[in-house]
């Protein structure tokens, strides 16, 4: 059992607020600066709560508070009774990851949120057995987000952030077994780990091959074949006489023969581009000293003797460069006529070598031979591998299919246990139902399903399907889960609903007749609920029923100065 107690700040930022057993209201109204009731702090106090209560400070409005509003060093504060020991939360945003717990004769300084997590819900389900669901996983449905929209049973969370249903604190309340629905959910995640390996291996395959893997099978058997044929050609080559003597000798020509052939057409590449210098083409010199004798006497003559030794020193340096280039060249074809000569001497040697072991007239490049055995060879085993550890994980994936299926039989199995439970429950929801909505048109199922959520909870109610009444379908099926007495047997005690009334006028009085004049809840049960005053005021006619009401009030928050929640107005910082 969970039982909240007190909620305030150190140092006190905010007015203290006191809970008692049963319905608890927290009211938003109107001033007289104001028609508005949005803003004043209801939420917030419920993000306080849900803060102290060990939620992520990243997912917390709390966070989004400015600093020179409230400081990070500032304590949220939560009396809580667990079992029949009490303790204090105290949790600051500066130290959100390390909250301290105050019990009766000891404190205890968390270092890590998840330890403190982990030690409230041993406290909670008594040493966190292995058949109920985790501290915050349990708070999902008990603390609904009011940004969830009220729209699904299941969907607990602010919609924007798409957070994946869970399924197993709704089951662990029903008294189902939790721990076959975790089983089904790890073999879903297996059987998708499966199918994204076996997708590779398909893709890599396509790369391969260039063709599915099914196709690849017969690639696969005609490499193999192709494999063993070159194997029996160089097993039929070793059995020939002489083989060991000659096979070193001919792979080494054959290298040597790459080699010498490769150099000569490096040696016949620089011979090509070696080319002699030709003369350019030569300006008459006559001609000039003409032009210049016509335009100044003497200055022709001068000129063409200048031009004349340029020529003349030209023609020596073009000399030279010749002679250099024409001896390379021809070093260069003598290497070339060598390199010619030792081919020839070791084409003839290989011939001769290699007549030895081709007397089948098969073998043409004992290097090749080999060199095509082993990428045959390679190609053969990495596919051949590739399909073998394809049909590995295609097994393993029927595996799990088959450990799914088996599951969501035993899954089966744990509802039908448990149908007086869930008999009982829907009883409870066409009583309730009965009474807000005037009739028993309502109804409830729990069944196993193969999608990935694992099981289906499905809750009918009259006229379903509209905003309002979607709201009114959440909170019927919560409220029955804290009332009913044979689910309340793994209740956490508590339920806290922030704004679930934006519904019609009638249906809303005949809910808060319903709380305060049908729902038992005794000294074990805490319902906590925020509400607009004025829809309180304009819903209700009987007056008995409002005076019923007004001591349920535990705090009422307005837009006049110093009565928010937070005593002043800010606007929340968003990353």
């Amino acid at each position: 059992m969970l039982k909240i107690k007190k909620l305030y700040t150190e140092p006190e930022i905010i007015d203290p607020v006191v809970f008692e057993d049963g319905l608890n209201l927290i009211l938003g109204e109107k001033d007289d600066s104001s028609n508005k009731t949005n803003g004043v702090g209801k939420s917030l106090c419920i993000e306080f709560i849900n803060f102290a209560l060990l939620k992520k400070a990243s997912d917390s409005r709390v966070k989004k508070i400015p600093k020179t509003i409230f400081s990070p060093q500032t304590n949220i504060c939560l009396d809580i009774i667990m079992g029949n020991e009490p303790i204090t939360i105290k949790r600051s945003l500066q130290n959100a990851e390390r909250p301290t717990f105050y019990l009766k004769e000891r404190s205890i300084e968390f270092q890590k949120l998840e330890d403190a997590i982990s030690y409230l819900g041993k406290k909670l389900f008594d040493n966190n057995d292995r058949n109920s669901p985790s501290f915050r996983s349990i708070m999902g449905p008990l603390m609904r987000d009011e940004r969830s929209e009220f729209k699904s049973l299941v969907a607990c969370y602010d919609t924007s952030k798409r957070i994946p249903d869970d399924y197993a604190p709704h089951l662990y309340l029903l008294g189902i077994d939790i721990e076959i629905y975790a089983t089904i959910k790890l073999v879903i995640n297996e059987i998708d780990e499966l199918s994204k390996h076996i997708k590779k291996i398909k893709d890599d395959v396509e790369l391969l091959r260039e063709k599915d893997i099914d196709d690849s099978r017969s690639d696969m058997n005609e490499l193999e074949s192709e494999v063993k044929e070159i194997s029996r050609s160089i097993d039929a080559l070793e059995n020939i006489s002489g083989y060991e003597f000659v096979k070193d000798d001919i792979i080494h020509l054959e290298k040597t023969l790459d080699d010498l052939r490769r150099e000569k057409s490096i040696l016949r590449s620089k011979y090509l581009r070696s080319k002699p210098i030709i003369d350019a083409r030569k300006i008459d010199s006559s001609e000039i000293r003409d032009f210049y004798e016509q335009m100044r006497k003497g200055l022709g003559d001068q000129i063409k003797r200048e031009l004349d030794e340029v020529y003349q020193f030209k023609k020596k340096i073009d000399d030279f460069q010749n002679q250099l280039i024409y001896q390379r060249r021809d070093e260069i074809r003598k290497n070339i006529e060598t390199i010619d000569s030792q081919i020839d001497v070791l084409d003839k040697k290989y011939k001769e070598k290699l007549s030895v072991l081709d007397q089948q007239g098969d073998l043409k490049n004992l290097k090749q031979t080999y060199s095509a055995y082993q990428s045959k060879l390679d190609e053969a085993s990495q596919l051949k591998t590739f399909i073998a550890k394809y049909d590995e994980l295609e097994l393993q994936k029927q595996r799990a299919k088959s450990k799914k299926e088996q599951e969501l039989l035993n899954l089966q199995s744990a509802i039908q246990e448990s149908s007086e439970i869930l008999a009982s429950f829907e009883q409870t929801i066409l009583d309730t139902h009965k009474y807000i909505q005037g009739n028993r048109k309502a109804s409830f199922e729990v069944k196993p399903t193969s999608k990935k959520q694992v099981v289906e909870i499905t809750m009918r109610i009259d006229d379903d399907g509209s905003h309002s009444v979607e709201r009114e379908k959440v909170f019927i099926y919560d409220i029955c889960l804290l009332l009913n007495d044979k689910t309340f047997a793994s209740h956490p005690g508590f339920l806290i609903h922030d704004n679930i009334f934006d519904v019609d006028q009638d249906t809303l009085t005949k809910s808060l007749d319903y709380l305060v004049n049908k729902a038992r809840f005794g000294r074990d049960k805490q319902y906590i609920l925020t509400l607009n005053a004025d829809r309180l005021e304009n819903t209700i006619v009987d007056s008995k029923l409002l005076d019923l009401l007004k001591p349920t009030i535990r705090a009422t928050y307005t837009k006049a100065e110093g009565r928010r929640f937070i005593k002043t107005k800010y606007q929340e910082i968003h990353n």
